[in-house]
């Protein structure tokens, strides 16, 4: 069984999740964040104001929790450097199973479902935090770190985990696309994209009140090929033809199933 009052936590990784992670630890009575750690010191220039930053992963063996927050391709390459700690080592990425930290013996997964911009803050009690370790005092350090920062957790395994970060690419990334094509759409007939965002609040709000499959409408669902032709016609890129063709047809086809 393990003891802690103060967690000693170092990170390793300079991108958005890793910068936000180490303002909020930085500031928590439960965790001392002891190094954060990357491939330059230029890189690390933004992380100075929140702890000791190095370019040696292995400045960071003496802590309690050792967080990778790094792009996925890079996770199993940084864990072999690190097998030897005695601390617990756990990876942020939603689609990476926990075993790629084998053979270390106290390995886990902290991933935070949200998107992550460098220069805006987060409501940490809006984030949910996806959890896993391969012993439960090792989830409870987890449990305690996050409870710091007051943000839900919850225990899911890699597979369930790896299902949600699919879900969050179509629900995020992919709806960020398409917004991207709005407004372009919008800047090219010179309206303003803000007049969407009603539309967009209703959107969602619906589709969690009544399910997103109970709240479509619009001309593909209508089978509106008159209104469907029209705009195809008033696309100016092929991108974007075949953008809304594919999606077009994928909801007529979900609402003939």
């Amino acid at each position: 069984m393990y003891f802690w009052s103060v967690i000693s936590v170092s990170i390793i990784g300079t991108g958005n999740v890793a910068f936000h992670l180490a303002k909020a630890l930085s500031t928590s009575q439960s965790a001392k964040l002891q190094f954060i750690a990357g491939r330059s010191t230029t890189q690390l220039t933004d992380f100075k104001a929140f702890a000791e930053v190095s370019t040696q992963v292995s400045d960071t063996f003496h802590s309690d929790l050792i967080i990778l927050a790094v792009s996925d391709n890079a996770i199993g390459e940084i864990a072999e450097k690190l097998q030897y700690t005695n601390g617990l080592l756990v990876h942020t990425s939603g689609s990476t199973a926990m075993d790629v930290l084998a053979p270390k013996t106290r390995i886990g997964v902290c991933y935070p479902l949200q998107t992550f911009s460098k220069r805006k803050d987060l409501n940490y009690r809006k984030i949910p935090f996806l959890l896993e370790a391969n012993h439960q005092e090792d989830y409870a350090l987890l449990e305690k770190l996050l409870g710091s920062l007051n943000a839900p957790v919850h225990q899911m395994n890699s597979k369930d985990r790896a299902s949600i970060h699919l879900a969050a690419v179509f629900s995020n990334n992919f709806t960020n696309h398409i917004l991207t094509e709005a407004a372009q759409l919008c800047n090219q007939h010179q309206v303003s994209f803000e007049l969407l965002k009603p539309l967009l609040e209703e959107t969602l709000e619906k589709a969690f009140l009544n399910g997103p499959e109970n709240s479509q409408t619009g001309p593909a669902k209508r089978h509106d090929t008159q209104t469907i032709q029209k705009q195809l016609e008033a696309l100016k890129t092929s991108e974007q033809q075949e953008l809304y063709s594919t999606l077009t047809k994928a909801i007529q086809n979900y609402y003939e199933r």
